[in-house]
């Protein structure tokens, strides 16, 4: 079982969607690391916000939204599970913050990213190349550790 461990850093509007949201970094078991986007908190409120900073359990299961945001690549992705008050929180592709229900969605790339309609979003880039990344290294155990921290912020 690996440990991965989410440090967010930082929270900002989606001013075309009105959709505020969360980014991160994911450290990996290999050491790598992986950007992060959520929906901003929100009270823990099932499906419009992030879940709480905490330690969870990732478990392997079957999921129709990792197979629709993978064209059918993968069929079963990695569920974080133990949140209170909050089920079915999936890690799968997704650039925007409105792209998610209260789940996680991993990218290569931070930043502005433009959508199809040329507009340039807060987001991460490369979804897809992130999330077989971490299928890749979560590979063959059914069970890993999640550890979601904020990242501290030091004032003068």
């Amino acid at each position: 079982m690996a440990h991965l461990q989410l440090v967010r850093f930082n929270d900002g509007p989606d001013l075309p969607s009105k959709v505020a949201g969360m980014f991160g970094t994911l450290s990996l078991p290999s050491g790598k690391s992986i950007f992060t986007v959520e929906r901003a908190w929100v009270g823990n409120k099932p499906y419009v916000s992030c879940i709480p900073d905490g330690v969870y359990t990732l478990r392997k299961r079957r999921s129709n939204v990792v197979e629709d945001t993978t064209g059918g690549k993968y069929l079963e992705g990695w569920e974080v599970t133990d949140v209170t008050g909050r089920t079915y929180i999936m890690i799968h592709p997704g650039n925007w913050p409105h792209n998610f229900k209260g789940c996680i969605g991993p990218g290569l790339t931070y930043g502005l990213v433009v959508d199809a309609q040329g507009t340039y979003r807060l987001g991460v880039g490369r979804s897809m190349d992130a999330f077989e990344i971490l299928m890749d290294e979560l590979n063959g155990e059914e069970e890993h550790t999640l550890e979601i921290i904020p990242k501290l912020r030091e004032y003068p």
